[in-house]
């Protein structure tokens, strides 16, 4: 069957024919024909990435080739300690990654899980006459079947409403709306958004209104849902910044290590030194320009940082891309439970030509009430308590405390009808007690046509009876005659009247919903009158107490996120599927929508192409009413615009988008397991202000990587320079220190100190500049010209304590001096490394303890290797004088001091280019 574009446009029996059905529904052999057809309405298995597969791209490391010929070297050439070191860490490397990336399936059984199991359907089962009501496995659901569907259950597959009675839905996940959405069976003219498609259901959203009937016209991969998912299988996951500069740092050093092997090699054989000799100096020579550790030192890096997100709320899932934080430089934001709490909250009152402000989120009964700026007793005034009193009773919705956690509240309703419940509990005014004393006993149930609601009561103590009433405000004040004024009813003037609207039309301006309280005191036989005129739209002797306005509202802490991550140079853009009022309203408060900004909708996207896009998304930073492929689009233009893209959200229809950026952001508390598993990071607490905590953390990632690899670097290019300088210099004296040596100094010295520069604090003004950008490198030109500085002073001063000491005809004790003088370069270009622009002094030791234990660890390590007979006779080294130790650190602390002057040069160069851009 030719399936059309638009379900909503179709008249009921339009989409019957489409659909080759009818009311009855279909018969039991053609639902079989029928899901051969179209296939079981579940999602689609998409390309998986096999374990195998995940194992090998963990393998396809340049790094880790260059380790692996390092490992094969030594065990060529009988280092079997060495060549089992290096190989252990490629396995704990490889393990590590695998582990953190497998996770694809996951997602997918996930989406499979919001789903319903099971639905009810209208069928003629084989050997019957006649349609019956049955539970069918929602997987069994095809195109033509006819649901029933009723409040509280699961929407198993997209459909066309052919019934709706007072039917609600709730699309949060789905389209980001905040509220409940009303339903109808009329048909929907012109093209819009999923969200406006009011006569259609949607797989996985909720029913939290009513009942309805509505024929399937699509199932599986073909429902919004599955979309999403499809998108979610097809979308290449974007790789992570820290990854790229390790490629292509491999790269470069096993281009190094090849070229200094081969160089000293060749020099040592030009020079005449015997060619077993030479090989075993080309190896040593070879491993000493590879940094081994570094793979194990980046995970150590990482994990560190991993742990210290956790304990800011912001848990990692995939630990590469820890570092991306880092260098995002735009956060595109959902709204709903984002931005906002996702619990709908009255901020207003309208009561007696007063604004009473209230105060106040989520759903815990707790805030106050203001009057022009002063906290008030709402009790105390009676058009207030009355209008508490109205929302609370004219309600369906409940505040459940939760048993297990005294600070835990949950409603269960309709979350309109929720918040007028919670601000008359932040009164005192709990449901439960107000139902005590005026208990109810009749009602007209919210309908969506007629947008209002009642209940009657019965007083006892009077003798009496309510009517309460609320709904839209034009619909209670056409049924309204009077209007309470501190506690007195008069008259409700046309003046009056207009007044209310008006009010009523700014507080929607500042994306309010708002509703209209009334009231009207009645006789209990009056009730039956009462009741039919109000149905039939005579009713107009009610009493108009007030407005309520409520919102979504933005978390308290988001505002200075915001500001913060601006700060930063980070962008804040907001998509979201609510309305382009409301989103506006939302970032105005938050500050993400300045002057100048413009705010687009979804349908406006749907006319730019993608260049057009690009052009207008620079003055652009709030999107609304978006559906999943705006989002993934929105990511798409900003990649292209070169920013690191962060994507934040808790809905399933924002995995696309979450799965296609940097980095996906989900919300642990309020976020569909659909997003969690697709994110890279998940914030424990829903918290945006943890973003901006976890961006900090990344960036200090980013800046103890680049400590770490400038100290292998330094001092890996300093034992090169000193290796060849040496062959030439020194060749008739052989060589001034022993492979194994080279290898116990790159091995053992190096190996302790530079995990713990990934133990290093935070530096002060660490969010205090711009984000990278996506082609910084790790080493930038200066941490190059400060290993190359490094590494000159380093081969300058070896040589010359080698000079010295070769003068006494002791090869073995000239060899020790310089095995001792390079380890201890190590040790200070250590303290070097622990920032690259703030001094020593000016960092306490004990701020990174680790780093303390390891300088120590070093130093009596290398006393043991010098001291101690076994290790002599294994390193091949002799005993230093306490002389021969005070001219070595002298030597050595050359290092320290030149970077020390280095450092306050740049400090004061950046201090006269701060100046010099100062305003005058």
């Amino acid at each position: 069957m030719e399936q059309p574009q638009h379900w909503h446009n179709l008249s009921i029996q339009e989409t019957f024919d489409v659909l080759e059905s009818k009311n009855q529904g279909l018969t039991a052999h053609e639902a079989e024909r029928r899901l051969d057809q179209y296939g079981p309405n579940q999602f689609g298995e998409g390309k998986r990435t096999s374990r195998f597969e995940i194992l090998l791209a963990q393998i396809k490391n340049p790094l880790v080739y260059v380790l692996m010929a390092a490992a094969l070297i030594s065990l060529i050439a009988g280092k079997n300690i060495d060549a089992i070191v290096i190989s252990i860490i490629i396995i704990i490397n490889t393990l590590i990654g695998y582990f953190q990336e497998y996770r694809a399936e996951a997602a997918l059984e996930a989406l499979m899980a919001r789903a319903a199991p099971e639905a009810v359907v209208v069928r003629k089962p084989e050997g019957r006459d006649d349609y019956i009501e049955m539970n069918i496995p929602a997987s069994e659901l095809v195109p033509g079947d006819i649901l029933l569907l009723s409040e509280g259950a699961k929407v198993p597959a997209d459909a066309r409403l052919i019934e709706a009675y007072n039917f609600e839905v709730d699309e949060a996940m789905l389209t980001g709306e905040s509220f409940s959405v009303p339903k109808t069976k009329e048909v929907i003219d012109g093209e819009k958004p999923v969200a406006e498609r009011r006569n259609l259901v949607y797989g996985g959203t909720v029913i939290t209104r009513g009942r309805g009937r509505a024929i399937i016209y699509a199932t599986g991969a073909n429902t919004e849902m599955g979309e999403i998912a499809t998108l979610i299988m097809e979308t290449e996951k974007a790789v992570s910044p820290l990854q790229i500069q390790t490629a292509d740092l491999g790269k470069k050093l096993g281009i190094l290590a090849v070229s200094v092997a081969s160089i000293t090699v060749l020099i040592g054989l030009i020079v005449a030194l015997e060619l077993h000799e030479m090989f075993l100096f080309g190896l040593a020579s070879a491993v000493s320009s590879i940094p081994e550790g570094l793979p194990a030192v980046m995970s150590i890096t990482l994990t560190v940082g991993v742990n210290r997100m956790a304990k800011q709320n912001a848990l990692i899932r995939r630990l590469p891309a820890v570092d991306t934080l880092g260098a995002a430089s735009v956060i595109c934001s959902d709204k709903t439970g984002t931005l906002t709490t996702n619990k709908m909250t009255v901020q207003i009152f309208v009561v007696g030509k007063k604004q009473i402000q209230v105060t106040g989120v989520g759903y815990k009964p707790y805030g106050e009430f203001h009057l022009e700026g002063e906290t008030v007793d709402p009790c105390a005034h009676q058009d207030i308590h009355l209008a508490l009193k109205i929302g609370t009773l004219c309600n369906d919705a409940r505040l459940i405390h939760h048993p297990d956690d005294q600070e835990k509240w949950e409603i269960r309703g309709d979350p309109t009808e929720a918040a007028l419940v919670v601000a008359a509990a932040k009164a005192d005014c709990f449901r439960e007690t107000a139902e005590d004393d005026l208990p109810r006993i009749d009602e007209i149930p919210f309908n969506s046509a007629d947008k209002y609601m009642v209940t009657f009561h019965q007083d006892d103590e009077e003798n009496t009876a309510y009517a309460f009433v609320k709904g839209a405000p034009e619909k209670i004040l056409s049924m309204c005659q009077f209007i309470q004024i501190n506690g007195k009813v008069k008259p409700l003037s046309e003046e009056m009247s207009q007044s209310i609207d008006d009010e009523n039309h700014e507080l929607a301006s500042e994306a309010l919903r708002v509703l209209g309280l009334a009231y009207k005191k009645i006789t209990h036989d009056q009730i039956g009158s009462i009741k039919e005129s109000i149905e039939k739209d005579q009713e107009r002797s009610l009493t108009f107490v007030g407005l309520a306005g409520m919102m979504d509202p933005p978390r308290p802490e988001v505002h200075d996120a915001v500001q913060r991550c601006k700060n930063a140079g980070i962008r804040v853009i907001m998509a979201t599927g609510d309305h382009k009022l409301t989103a506006q309203a939302i970032g105005h408060q938050v500050g993400i929508l300045e002057e100048g900004d413009q705010v687009i909708t979804g349908a406006e996207m749907d006319k730019l192409d993608d260049d057009a896009l690009d052009k207008v998304l620079e003055s652009t930073s709030v999107f609304a009413r978006v559906a999943p492929h705006h989002k993934h689009r929105l990511v798409g233009s900003l990649q292209r615009h070169g920013y690191v893209v962060g994507m934040t959200g808790d809905g399933v229809n924002d995995a696309p988008a979450l799965q296609a950026a940097e980095i996906g952001i989900a919300m642990g508390i309020s976020g569909t397991d659909v997003t969690k598993e697709t994110a890279e990071m998940i914030l424990t607490d829903d918290n945006f202000a943890s973003i901006v905590n976890a961006v900090e953390e990344g960036r200090v990632i980013f800046k103890n990587v680049q400590k770490v690899v400038k100290f292998l670097l330094a001092t890996n290019i300093g034992e090169d320079l000193t290796l060849i300088l040496s062959l030439i210099l020194f060749a008739s004296k052989g060589l001034i220190i022993s492979p194994v040596q080279i290898l116990w100094v790159n091995l053992v010295t190096d190996g302790i100190l530079d995990v713990t520069l990934a133990m290093e604090p935070k530096e002060a003004d660490v969010m205090e500049e711009p984000p990278r950008k996506t082609g910084a490198r790790i080493i930038d030109k200066g941490i190059l010209f400060n290993i190359l500085l490094v590494a000159s002073i380093m081969a300058g001063g070896t040589l010359l304590m080698y000079q010295r000491a070769a003068n006494g005809g002791d090869q073995a004790y000239a060899q020790t001096i310089v095995f001792s003088t390079l380890a201890m370069f190590q040790v200070f270009n250590a303290l070097n490394c622990r920032s690259r622009t703030i001094s020593f002094f000016k960092m306490p030791l004990l701020r990174n303890p680790y780093l303390l234990v390891a300088i120590i660890s070093s130093i009596l390590l290398q006393l043991f290797a010098v001291y101690v007979p076994f290790m002599q006779n294994a390193l091949g080294t002799s005993p230093l004088r306490l002389a021969d130790w005070g001219i070595i650190l002298l030597v050595t602390s050359t290092i320290f001091i030149v970077d020390e002057i280095r450092k306050q040069i740049q400090r004061q160069l950046k201090i006269k280019k701060t100046i010099s851009h100062k305003p005058i």
